[in-house]
């Protein structure tokens, strides 16, 4: 009750019961209104900010995966490819000298 009789001391609003509480609910109305809707004006401007900054992280994490993912395949195929050589170089090495090769 003590904001209303603020809110009627502040408006120069003296008695009345009911128009004052009708003003006053009008008004408060009003306020609450505009927050509300300000609030979620603000709510969704920080989501939208907050999701394009999110999307430029996910996409970089992305990028930076493949690269590492390209990276690491062509590291695996040149060391497989290589053992592959050199088992196959000391096989053949084996065979020539009248060895059993070399499985």
């Amino acid at each position: 009750m003590e904001l209303i009789e603020d809110w009627a001391m502040k408006e120069g609003r003296k008695g009345g019961g009911i128009n004052i509480l009708t003003k006053f609910h009008k008004d408060w109305m009003k306020t609450v209104t505009s927050t509300v809707f300000t609030n979620k004006l603000l709510t969704i401007n920080i989501l939208t900010k907050f999701h394009k900054d999110w999307m430029k992280t996910a996409t970089s994490i992305i990028n930076i995966l493949t690269k590492f993912h390209k990276d690491w395949m062509k590291t695996v195929t040149s060391t497989v490819y290589t053992n592959k050589l050199l088992t196959d170089a000391r096989t053949h090495a084996h065979t020539d000298a009248g060895h059993h090769t070399v499985t």
